[in-house]
Protein backbone atom coordinates (compact mmCIF):
# COMPACT_ATOMS: atom_id res chain seq x y z
CA UNK A 1 0.00 0.00 0.00
CA UNK A 2 1.25 3.36 -0.68
CA UNK A 3 -0.19 6.28 1.27
CA UNK A 4 -0.93 9.95 0.38
CA UNK A 5 -1.07 11.93 3.16
CA UNK A 6 -3.02 15.77 2.29
CA UNK A 7 -4.27 18.07 4.22
CA UNK A 8 -6.98 21.23 3.71
CA UNK A 9 -4.63 23.34 2.25
CA UNK A 10 -2.14 22.51 -0.52
CA UNK A 11 -3.85 19.04 -0.83
CA UNK A 12 -3.44 19.26 -5.04
CA UNK A 13 -0.01 20.14 -5.48
CA UNK A 14 0.63 16.48 -3.45
CA UNK A 15 -1.93 14.83 -5.33
CA UNK A 16 -0.21 15.87 -8.52
CA UNK A 17 3.21 15.60 -7.27
CA UNK A 18 2.59 11.54 -6.03
CA UNK A 19 1.16 10.82 -9.17
CA UNK A 20 4.32 11.31 -10.96
CA UNK A 21 5.44 8.83 -9.03
CA UNK A 22 2.92 6.80 -7.57
CA UNK A 23 3.50 2.69 -8.55
CA UNK A 24 0.51 0.98 -10.74
CA UNK A 25 -1.57 -0.76 -7.97
CA UNK A 26 -3.66 0.75 -4.98
CA UNK A 27 -3.24 3.69 -2.96
CA UNK A 28 -4.77 5.62 0.29
CA UNK A 29 -4.92 9.16 0.41
CA UNK A 30 -5.32 9.53 4.40
CA UNK A 31 -6.01 12.88 5.63
CA UNK A 32 -6.09 13.85 9.71
CA UNK A 33 -8.41 15.38 12.07
CA UNK A 34 -6.45 17.54 14.19
CA UNK A 35 -8.77 17.51 17.21
CA UNK A 36 -6.82 20.20 18.34
CA UNK A 37 -8.01 22.94 16.12
CA UNK A 38 -11.14 25.18 16.67
CA UNK A 39 -13.94 25.23 14.54
CA UNK A 40 -13.74 26.89 11.08
CA UNK A 41 -9.85 26.87 11.37
CA UNK A 42 -9.11 24.15 9.18
CA UNK A 43 -7.46 21.22 9.42
CA UNK A 44 -3.99 20.59 11.51
CA UNK A 45 -3.14 24.34 11.31
CA UNK A 46 -3.34 25.61 15.11
CA UNK A 47 -1.34 23.09 16.68
CA UNK A 48 0.97 22.91 14.27
CA UNK A 49 1.79 26.48 15.08
CA UNK A 50 2.21 26.05 18.46
CA UNK A 51 -1.05 28.23 19.54
CA UNK A 52 -3.12 26.63 22.51
CA UNK A 53 -6.35 25.22 21.10
CA UNK A 54 -9.31 26.41 22.46
CA UNK A 55 -12.61 23.58 23.37
CA UNK A 56 -15.14 23.29 21.28
CA UNK A 57 -18.24 21.05 21.28
CA UNK A 58 -18.53 20.85 17.72
CA UNK A 59 -14.86 20.24 16.70
CA UNK A 60 -15.07 16.78 15.18
CA UNK A 61 -17.76 17.51 13.05
CA UNK A 62 -16.72 20.35 11.31
CA UNK A 63 -13.10 18.77 10.73
CA UNK A 64 -14.24 15.52 9.89
CA UNK A 65 -17.05 16.95 7.18
CA UNK A 66 -14.14 19.52 5.66
CA UNK A 67 -12.02 16.07 5.39
CA UNK A 68 -13.99 13.98 4.23
CA UNK A 69 -14.79 17.01 1.39
CA UNK A 70 -10.75 17.31 0.61
CA UNK A 71 -10.38 13.39 0.20
CA UNK A 72 -13.48 13.08 -1.98
CA UNK A 73 -11.82 16.04 -4.10
CA UNK A 74 -8.19 14.40 -3.92
CA UNK A 75 -9.44 11.30 -4.84
CA UNK A 76 -11.41 12.26 -7.89
CA UNK A 77 -7.87 14.03 -9.38
CA UNK A 78 -5.97 11.04 -8.48
CA UNK A 79 -8.19 8.88 -10.45
CA UNK A 80 -8.26 11.29 -13.50
CA UNK A 81 -4.68 11.60 -13.62
CA UNK A 82 -3.87 7.85 -12.93
CA UNK A 83 -6.84 5.69 -13.57
CA UNK A 84 -4.97 2.03 -13.61
CA UNK A 85 -4.69 3.18 -9.63
CA UNK A 86 -6.95 1.60 -7.25
CA UNK A 87 -7.50 4.56 -5.08
CA UNK A 88 -8.82 4.51 -1.05
CA UNK A 89 -9.35 7.34 1.70
CA UNK A 90 -9.18 7.25 5.43
CA UNK A 91 -10.04 9.79 8.05
CA UNK A 92 -7.48 10.03 10.84
CA UNK A 93 -7.74 11.49 14.25
CA UNK A 94 -5.37 12.89 16.48
CA UNK A 95 -1.85 14.76 16.52
CA UNK A 96 -1.33 15.19 12.87
CA UNK A 97 2.65 13.64 12.71
CA UNK A 98 2.32 10.81 14.74
CA UNK A 99 -1.39 9.73 13.31
CA UNK A 100 0.64 10.01 10.02
CA UNK A 101 3.25 7.88 11.24
CA UNK A 102 1.25 5.63 13.24
CA UNK A 103 -1.06 5.02 9.56
CA UNK A 104 2.34 4.89 7.74
CA UNK A 105 3.32 1.40 9.59
CA UNK A 106 2.57 -0.96 7.05
CA UNK A 107 3.01 1.27 4.25
CA UNK A 108 5.65 0.53 1.47
CA UNK A 109 5.83 4.19 0.70
CA UNK A 110 4.76 7.56 2.02
CA UNK A 111 4.00 10.53 0.08
CA UNK A 112 3.95 13.89 2.09
CA UNK A 113 4.21 17.50 1.38
CA UNK A 114 7.61 18.98 2.42
CA UNK A 115 5.93 21.83 4.28
CA UNK A 116 3.44 22.64 6.84
CA UNK A 117 -0.31 23.51 5.88
CA UNK A 118 -0.40 26.81 3.67
CA UNK A 119 3.42 27.55 4.01
CA UNK A 120 6.03 27.91 1.08
CA UNK A 121 4.42 28.16 -1.69
CA UNK A 122 5.64 30.98 -3.11
CA UNK A 123 3.69 33.83 -4.28
CA UNK A 124 4.16 37.89 -5.15
CA UNK A 125 2.10 40.32 -2.86
CA UNK A 126 1.85 44.20 -2.45
CA UNK A 127 0.77 47.16 -0.99
CA UNK A 128 1.79 50.10 1.21
CA UNK A 129 4.07 50.21 4.30
CA UNK A 130 1.94 50.71 7.47
CA UNK A 131 4.76 50.48 10.18
CA UNK A 132 7.63 48.38 11.27
CA UNK A 133 8.16 45.48 13.89
CA UNK A 134 11.08 44.51 15.99
CA UNK A 135 12.13 41.13 17.88
CA UNK A 136 12.74 41.08 21.47
CA UNK A 137 16.14 41.93 21.23
CA UNK A 138 14.70 45.29 19.72
CA UNK A 139 16.37 44.36 16.11
CA UNK A 140 13.97 45.16 13.25
CA UNK A 141 13.10 42.24 11.21
CA UNK A 142 9.46 43.30 9.74
CA UNK A 143 7.31 45.27 8.85
CA UNK A 144 3.48 45.72 8.45
CA UNK A 145 1.14 46.38 5.59
CA UNK A 146 -2.05 48.23 5.49
CA UNK A 147 -3.69 45.23 4.80
CA UNK A 148 -2.66 43.90 8.05
CA UNK A 149 -0.23 41.13 6.69
CA UNK A 150 3.15 41.29 8.75
CA UNK A 151 5.99 40.78 6.20
CA UNK A 152 9.08 39.73 7.58
CA UNK A 153 12.78 39.92 6.82
CA UNK A 154 16.03 38.88 9.03
CA UNK A 155 17.51 41.11 11.03
CA UNK A 156 21.10 41.55 9.50
CA UNK A 157 19.01 42.74 5.86
CA UNK A 158 17.09 45.67 8.30
CA UNK A 159 19.66 48.38 7.01
CA UNK A 160 18.95 47.25 3.26
CA UNK A 161 15.97 47.25 3.53
CA UNK A 162 15.37 50.76 5.26
CA UNK A 163 17.18 52.38 2.57
CA UNK A 164 14.97 51.67 0.04
CA UNK A 165 11.76 51.50 2.21
CA UNK A 166 9.91 54.05 4.04
CA UNK A 167 6.83 54.50 6.38
CA UNK A 168 4.21 55.10 2.99
CA UNK A 169 5.86 53.19 0.25
CA UNK A 170 4.43 51.43 -1.73
CA UNK A 171 6.60 47.64 -2.19
CA UNK A 172 5.84 44.12 -3.93
CA UNK A 173 7.20 41.39 -2.10
CA UNK A 174 8.21 37.82 -3.04
CA UNK A 175 7.74 35.12 -0.29
CA UNK A 176 5.85 32.39 1.13
CA UNK A 177 2.94 32.21 4.18
CA UNK A 178 4.09 30.84 7.15
CA UNK A 179 1.57 31.25 9.65
CA UNK A 180 0.10 34.49 10.17
CA UNK A 181 3.53 35.94 9.00
CA UNK A 182 4.45 36.20 5.37
CA UNK A 183 8.08 35.18 4.71
CA UNK A 184 9.79 37.52 2.32
CA UNK A 185 12.28 35.98 -0.05
CA UNK A 186 12.77 39.62 -2.00
CA UNK A 187 11.61 42.97 -1.16
CA UNK A 188 10.85 45.58 -3.96
CA UNK A 189 10.17 49.47 -3.77
CA UNK A 190 7.50 49.45 -6.21
CA UNK A 191 8.52 53.55 -7.14
CA UNK A 192 11.90 53.00 -7.90
CA UNK A 193 12.02 49.76 -8.74
CA UNK A 194 15.01 49.05 -6.58
CA UNK A 195 15.34 45.63 -4.39
CA UNK A 196 16.41 43.93 -1.25
CA UNK A 197 17.55 40.18 -1.54
CA UNK A 198 15.69 39.26 1.99
CA UNK A 199 16.35 35.31 2.70
CA UNK A 200 17.14 33.19 0.02
CA UNK A 201 14.16 30.98 -1.42
CA UNK A 202 14.42 27.29 -1.20
CA UNK A 203 16.43 25.58 -3.57
CA UNK A 204 18.89 28.55 -3.45
CA UNK A 205 22.34 28.83 -1.64
CA UNK A 206 23.91 26.68 0.24
CA UNK A 207 21.08 26.19 3.56
CA UNK A 208 18.62 23.37 4.04
CA UNK A 209 15.33 22.94 1.90
CA UNK A 210 12.45 24.29 4.45
CA UNK A 211 10.66 21.16 5.80
CA UNK A 212 7.35 21.38 8.25
CA UNK A 213 7.56 19.68 11.73
CA UNK A 214 4.82 17.00 10.29
CA UNK A 215 7.03 16.01 6.96
CA UNK A 216 10.15 16.13 9.30
CA UNK A 217 8.21 13.69 11.76
CA UNK A 218 7.17 11.28 9.30
CA UNK A 219 10.63 11.40 7.52
CA UNK A 220 12.12 10.03 10.90
CA UNK A 221 9.95 7.83 12.56
CA UNK A 222 8.48 5.78 9.50
CA UNK A 223 10.83 2.68 8.03
CA UNK A 224 9.16 2.81 4.80
CA UNK A 225 10.18 4.98 2.20
CA UNK A 226 9.37 8.75 2.54
CA UNK A 227 8.78 11.27 -0.74
CA UNK A 228 8.54 14.93 -0.18
CA UNK A 229 6.46 16.81 -2.89
CA UNK A 230 7.83 20.31 -2.86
Amino acid sequence: MNMICVDSQGWEAVVRGAARFLPEGGATIACVVDERATSGYGLSVRGLLGRKPRPHENLDPVSEAEAENVLSEAAELLSKLRPGVSVETRILHGLPNEALADAASDAEAVFIGRGSPGADRPETISGTVSGWKRNHHGDLDGFFLEDGTEVRFPPHRASEVEGIVRDGSAVEVWGARRGRHFHAYEISESGSGEKVEAHKPPGRGPEKIHLGHTARFVTDHVSCDVILIG
